[in-house]
């Protein structure tokens, strides 16, 4: 089974140009982001919790993709959004601020 992950409380994600900045106050910093991890911190955002497959199957639904082709991208993404802060595991079992 794979995890399940959950947006950090009170980041922040705004359009600049061609690109997303996202404020995460777990880090302390801001990043940018492309569309897809946008749409992927959006997707977790309406659902509060999702795993790859969850994720991948919103957002096929959203852009007419088959979920096949999505859950790896999504997958590696999430690692990447962990890294830089911006999304935690669920089922971790203390997720204090």
């Amino acid at each position: 089974m794979s995890h399940r992950f959950e947006r950090v409380p009170f980041i922040q994600v705004e359009l600049l140009g061609d690109v997303w900045a996202a404020f995460s106050p777990a880090s302390g910093e801001t990043v940018l982001l492309n569309d897809e991890a946008a749409a992927i911190l959006e997707a977790l955002e309406t659902s509060a919790t999702g795993n790859a497959a969850i994720i991948a199957e919103t957002l096929a639904a959203d852009c007419g993709l088959g979920v096949e082709d999505l859950d790896s991208h999504v997958s590696g993404a999430l690692a990447r959004l962990e890294k830089m802060g911006l999304v935690r595991p669920a089922d971790e079992p203390n997720r204090g601020c």
